[in-house]
């Protein structure tokens, strides 16, 4: 007759303890609760009792005559027939060191006397779970030996037949497959070559067009005051000198971050670029940022800024963070008009941080907004602004490499938004 699941006992526990009263206590409640209890009063009982019908778990005393609960707990252990018993040990006493003593025995688990019914099933329960899936995983296991060695054989007689003609096969594959790869390996670099060769060409001759049209104006300046100096240094008030030392040091700056911009951007396209991250601290990055800007411009634009200090430090590049700050600072207070407010928003999620910069400049075009990462792209509305379109694509592609994402809200005559979405690496995470 097959058992029924219903009547079945949920575990097979043998309880062991020198004290009747409490035999009878827990066999009870243990019964009560659908467990099979089997009950132990003398230590030395356990190791015939737990050979001849091994128990699915053992609840033991700590203090008993003769043999403690740990010696029985070692004997068990030590035994081949018994080691995989799952025991819990019973004791009144709480101290650390027979809590310690009881797990290094051997023990699973420790319960206090006076006992909690539902503490002791739920902790039986915890242990039969574990029993119980590690018999299933056995079994899978033994199953999927069983099936990789029944494989193994069939391949193997299988591999005999046909041993001879797989080797000529292989071997003749191989040689096509090598020829076959070295040949698809030769054209794609030939391909990437001529793809690289024809961009950095491109690239080159929009470099030196950009260039030598953008240092016209710088060079120009340049000249004019060393010639001034030169000629009428000695008339000149110090605030004249000051002045034209100023535009000649503007000009140079100028000449500098556009060689700087170009640099940079072919390193990033033509060059391997690895990520150098390291802790950062976001404040001091917008306080350069800010005062770059204010020494550089001559333009004066009061820039407000909201800093989440959740945001000060982040583990990032700061080359590249020190990169998309400026440069979108600066296009915020280029393409606005004088006297107007930029707003720098560096903000905190669980997934990101992010920079906001808000400002009341010309905007973008609409049919535009698709071009303006391309390199030396100028939209049509800042034909009478200075510069060579370089500063987009350069933060664009330090986005990408920080894993980020760059998002642009921008309306003709009433200001562009630029959002820049970095993943949130926070300097230390609890």
């Amino acid at each position: 007759m097959k058992s029924d699941p219903i009547n079945s006992p949920k575990g097979d526990i043998l309880v062991v303890d020198d004290r009747a009263d409490n035999l009878r206590l827990i066999s009870t409640m243990l019964s009560e609760q659908g467990y099979k209890v089997r009950k132990v009063i003398k230590g030395e009982l356990t190791f015939d009792v737990a050979h001849v019908n091994p128990p699915d778990l053992i609840l033991l005393d700590i203090i008993m005559p003769k043999i403690s609960g740990f010696e029985v707990c070692q004997q068990l252990k030590a035994d081949d027939r018994t080691r995989s018993i799952p025991i819990i040990f019973l004791s009144a006493s709480d101290e650390p060191l027979d809590k310690v003593k009881a797990f290094s025995v051997g023990g699973e688990d420790y319960i206090t006397k006076p006992i909690e019914i539902r503490e002791v099933v739920a902790r039986i329960e915890h242990q039969l779970r574990i029993v119980r899936l590690q018999k299933q995983l056995q079994t899978q296991n033994q199953k999927l030996q069983a099936e990789v060695s029944e494989r193994l054989k069939a391949e193997a007689a299988l591999q005999q037949v046909n041993e001879e003609l797989e080797d000529r096969v292989q071997t003749r594959t191989a040689e096509l497959t090598s020829a076959n790869q070295k040949l698809q390996s030769l054209g794609e670099k030939l391909r990437q070559s001529l793809a690289q060769e024809q961009e950095l060409s491109r690239l080159k001759s929009r470099v030196i067009t950009t260039i030598s049209h953008e240092y016209r104006t710088p060079m120009a300046i340049i000249s004019s005051s060393t010639g001034v100096l030169e000629e009428y240094f000695e008339k000149l008030t110090s605030d004249l000198r000051r002045k034209h030392l100023t535009r000649i040091q503007g000009a140079i700056q100028r000449m500098i971050a556009l060689l700087d911009d170009v640099i940079f951007l072919n390193k990033l396209e033509f060059e391997a670029f690895e990520l150098s991250l390291v802790p950062v601290m976001l404040h001091q990055v917008v306080d350069e940022a800010i005062a770059d800007i204010k020494q550089d411009t001559q333009i004066a634009h009061k820039i407000q800024v909201d800093f989440d200090e959740r945001c000060a430090q982040q583990i990032t590049d700061i080359r590249l963070i020190s990169k998309i700050l400026p440069s979108l600072l600066s296009n915020a207070t280029k393409f606005s008009p004088d006297n107007t407010e930029v707003m720098l928003k560096v903000g905190y999620t669980l997934d990101n941080i992010f920079f906001q910069i808000q400002d009341l400049g010309i905007g973008i075009p609409k049919d535009e907004l698709a071009h303006i990462f391309e390199s030396f792209y100028r939209a049509s509305n800042t034909d009478n602004i200075q510069g060579v379109g370089l500063g987009l694509s350069v933060v664009d592609r330090c986005v990408n490499l920080l894993g980020g994402e760059i998002i642009i809200d921008s309306q003709l005559n009433l200001g562009t938004t630029v959002t820049v979405k970095l993943p949130n690496r926070e300097l230390s995470v609890v």
